[in-house]
């Protein structure tokens, strides 16, 4: 994992946290229209079964809910779950009848208006209840008869409160899981932006620890200048010589770190076989180690893996021109590419002055140089330019001792 800096962690809080409101925020929505439809669909059809019972109930006339009072109904069979009284308006006064026990030891009033539905409590149970006004039997009758139907709501009421129970451990659930969701997707977001942001300090922290030595040398030497305004540059040759090599180093330095920069982000482009490349570069230093006393032998097998042509050109020129650097008159180079069914193996090995066991992992790192090869000059930039194009092709690099002398770089490149 990116080590995370104390700015990129704040903004990947935010993110994560933004992205966990909005899960909850859209989950709770879910649910909460989830649970008023289910709540709604049931009212309505309590409502209408309420209603329709009414008015089948009304439709009997008073005698017929008198009979039908008795249990002897088929409607009143068909639906027990209903219970019903008829209510007598006459002169002021209510009277009630019923053949429910419930509804006869509870007396509850008439209420409401005909027609429509209402809830009420009635002895600490609440009910769907709809009034409905019945024909009387003598058209000439002065009273009023309405029929009041219950539809108990308890259960309902049960079950919204189960559902709020089981909700809260399923609530809590989702909660941690949009927890770890939000911050695991808030990570895979920023990842980009926090590599980005670790490689640009990286390479202003290595670019600063590196060139303090060389400007200090610089300024010494211009210093030494100045004191002497009347000295000629043939005086000064020395000092001016090594400022410019000073000046020379540090434009190395800044360029190799660029190279690792870019090689870290390199992507395959799909133009160029690697065999091709590697041919190509082999003959570039032919002349410069034949020049050198030294062998440069290769063994080339045809391989098809499209790669950036820069990219392969720099690796290979990296690694033999190190080979070539690193030996001395009379030692051998041997560069091979090798093809497999996995993909193309490239081999750099030589016979010079090797790298002890315990220091070849580190040869990779930004400016580690071996204790043999410090009174060879150079950056010790070369090997971190070569893993970062490898690795940012997907592939893996390692070094390992040569037998009997000097050392070998591997380089595995897997097919897509």
């Amino acid at each position: 994992m990116v080590s995370v800096d104390r700015d990129i962690k704040k903004r990947w809080m935010v993110f994560a946290l933004v992205n966990l409101l909005l899960v909850i925020l859209i989950f709770g929505a879910l649910i909460a229209g989830f649970g008023a439809y289910v709540a709604l669909a049931q009212r309505d059809e309590i409502r209408d079964g309420v209603r329709a019972y009414a008015s089948d109930l009304a439709s009997l006339g008073v005698d017929g809910i008198r009979t039908a009072m008795t249990g002897n109904s088929a409607l009143v069979m068909d639906s027990p779950e209903y219970r019903f009284a008829l209510y007598t308006v006459s002169g002021g006064s209510v009277m009630i009848e019923t053949a429910d026990e419930f509804i006869e030891r509870n007396s509850p009033v008439l209420g409401g208006r005909a027609g429509e539905n209402a809830r009420e409590t009635v002895g600490g149970h609440e009910f769907e209840t709809y009034t409905a006004a019945v024909a009387p039997s003598d058209p000439g009758d002065e009273a009023r008869f309405y029929v009041k139907v219950f539809a108990s709501c308890d259960n309902l009421s049960a079950a919204m409160d189960q559902v709020s129970v089981y909700c809260i451990p399923f609530a809590i659930a989702f909660i941690v899981a949009a927890v770890v969701f939000s911050f695991v997707w808030g990570y895979i977001a920023i990842k980009p932006i926090m590599t980005d942001y670790v490689k640009q300090k990286d390479f202003i922290n290595d670019m600063s620890h590196e060139i303090r030595t060389p400007l200090a040398v610089i300024k010494g030497n211009l210093e030494n200048v100045l004191a002497s305004p009347d000295a000629t540059v043939r005086e000064q040759a020395e000092m001016l010589y090594q400022s410019l090599e000073e000046v020379d180093y540090m434009t190395d330095i800044s360029s190799g770190l660029l190279n690792i920069v870019r090689g870290k982000s390199a992507g395959r482009s799909k133009e160029t076989k690697m065999s091709d490349v590697v041919s190509e570069t082999v003959d570039m230093f032919a002349d410069m180690a034949t020049m050198a006393n030294k062998a440069l032998i290769a063994n080339i097998e045809y391989c098809d893996i499209p790669v950036d042509r820069e990219k392969i050109k720099q690796l290979a020129s990296v690694l033999i021109e190190n080979a070539v650097k690193y030996t001395r008159e009379g030692d051998r180079i041997t560069v091979r590419l090798k093809n497999t069914k996995d993909g193309c193996v490239f081999t750099v090995s030589d016979t010079g002055i090797g790298v002890p066991k315990a220091e070849q992992e580190s040869i990779f790192d930004r400016f580690y140089r071996a204790e043999n090869a410090k009174e060879v000059p150079g950056t010790g930039l070369g090997l971190s330019i070569a893993k970062a194009i490898v690795e940012g092709m997907g592939g893996s690099i390692r070094a390992s001792s040569n037998i009997p002398s000097g050392l070998e770089i591997t380089c595995v490149f897997k097919r897509q």
